[in-house]
């Protein structure tokens, strides 16, 4: 068998699951062992689901922390998702002999194969960009398409989770967070107003999600809202929050992580998108509506806006509601 393949994985949960075909091919590839590199938070999503590939936790402040067991485990090639110059050196540190991805940050010379980009950066879909650094490391990628199934234990966690907070029957998720910065954040005042039309129309509660920081986002919605909400921010790891988007009728959110894990299970999904672009970054699948209003400056990939983020404030309550709707009475069966 040939030398481990070393993956090192994206940062953000958006840009993993984005990236999801290319890590199942790499687990998949019977040619050779598999080394994941990645946020320890990641470990929980896939280790279930690919359990004979090795997961070597990695953070920003110990960027060159594995190098030893990196070097210790041999691997003969290493593809790497980011654009780091920080994730070349590791390889390079490491003693991989084979180092592949795209020249950025000054790091041409650290790469042994530099694959050129089709089109400028984010001007295509990312998923794109990613199956194309996976072919010039010789991988199959079948399809494109991020696909996830919740386990038996996500769903068990996020049922006894939601149980405990006094929920039962059916509930919308809500994330109006995105870490990236306020130019990804529609108002928390219009994610309420959604998530009272959708009250209105089914009678379904509202379960706000996000990590910690962003606690002053949800901690609005859920202050409109009132006792149709339930606030699990800061709650849930990533199995957990998969196992409760997977139960969800719908996920309206932000572009970030939440939405693109939930577009990967399937679940219907109104995506809220302002200074970035859902050409580059949009969930590819039926069951997703992108809401963008192409204002003239966008998309500038700004994390905040200077002159009153226009591209977020002119996507009205109307439209996403108005796409919940139709996606709502499409994928009914989505009811459980």
């Amino acid at each position: 068998m040939a030398r481990p393949l070393l993956l090192r994985l994206p940062n953000w949960l958006g840009d993993l699951i984005q990236a999801w075909p290319v890590v199942r091919a790499t687990a998949e590839d019977a040619r050779r062992p598999a080394i994941f590199v990645g946020p320890a938070a990641f470990e929980g999503l896939l280790r279930p689901r690919f359990p004979s590939a090795l997961y070597i936790p990695w953070s920003r402040a110990r960027r060159f922390a594995a190098v030893p067991e990196i070097r210790r485990l041999e691997a003969g090639l290493a593809l790497l998702l980011t654009d780091s110059l920080s994730s070349a050196l590791l390889a390079a540190l490491a003693g991989v002999p084979e180092r592949v991805g795209y020249a950025a940050e000054f790091r041409s010379l650290l790469l042994t194969r530099r694959v050129p980009r089709a089109a400028p950066s984010r001007s295509r879909p990312r998923l794109e960009e990613y199956a194309a650094l996976a072919r010039a490391a010789g991988l199959t990628v079948e399809d494109e398409i991020p696909r996830l199934t919740a386990t038996d234990e996500e769903r068990e966690r996020a049922s006894a989770l939601l149980e405990s907070r006094g929920l039962r029957g059916a509930y919308v998720v809500l994330a109006p967070g995105a870490s990236y910065g306020p130019a990804k954040r529609w108002d928390a005042e219009r994610f309420a107003a959604l998530g009272a039309a959708l009250r209105g129309r089914d009678g379904t509660r509202s379960v706000l999600v996000g990590a910690r920081e962003d606690g002053e986002a949800t901690g609005r919605v859920v202050a409109l809202l009132g006792p149709a909400a339930l606030d699990l921010t800061g709650s849930t790891d990533l199995p957990a929050l998969a196992g409760v988007l997977d139960g969800a009728a719908l996920v309206a959110s932000n572009d970030s992580g939440v939405m693109h894990l939930a577009a990967a299970l399937g679940r219907p999904t109104v995506a809220i998108f302002g200074s970035t672009s859902p050409i580059w970054s949009a969930a590819q699948a039926p069951w997703v509506r992108a809401l963008y209003a192409a204002y003239p400056c966008s998309p500038c990939f700004r994390r905040t806006c200077p002159i009153g983020y226009g591209c977020l404030r002119s996507i009205e309550v109307s439209a996403a509601t108005g796409a919940a709707e139709e996606l709502l009475a499409t994928y009914r069966a989505v009811f459980r």
